[in-house]
């Protein structure tokens, strides 16, 4: 749009300063903005991404580590806003069992990577979503 300077910009409804400056420093810290606050070639290709610049770097980042698929399945699986697994009152120690045994302890990116390895070795099966205490609308219907 050719906006250079976002601190001084008329907004209809200005973000605070200090959010401003945040998502500056985090933009930067990615390797989407210069020194001068200007898009890099790195950040024009996240922007073309409808994800968190979190989200579009990792992407791109796994061009590179030849880890793409992997990536593919974990961004998908952090976009639904209803939690993966659910606790149903009556069985919570069997759902926090079961949800145990995907901890990875690499990380939550690759335990959602895990759970989707497993789904997909059960032939994506909802009644298997359903043993473990799986979301079966949000995430079936996605993949």
């Amino acid at each position: 749009m050719g906006i250079n300077d976002l601190l001084s910009f008329n907004f209809m409804d200005p973000p605070p300063i200090q959010t401003m400056i945040n998502a500056l420093e985090s933009l930067y810290a990615l390797g989407a903005l210069d020194e001068e606050g200007l898009l890099t070639k790195l950040g024009r290709k996240m922007a073309e991404f409808p994800l968190e610049p979190q989200l579009s770097k990792m992407l791109l980042t796994a061009m590179d580590l030849g880890c793409v698929d992997e990536i593919i399945t974990i961004v998908a699986m952090l976009s639904p806003s209803q939690a993966i697994f659910y606790r149903p009152r009556e069985k919570q120690q069997l759902a926090d069992q079961k949800k145990a045994k995907f901890h990875q302890i690499e990380g939550d990116h690759i335990t959602l990577l895990t759970i989707y390895q497993c789904w997909q070795q059960n032939n994506f099966s909802k009644i298997w979503c359903q043993e473990n205490f799986i979301q079966v609308s949000n995430y079936v219907a996605g993949f």
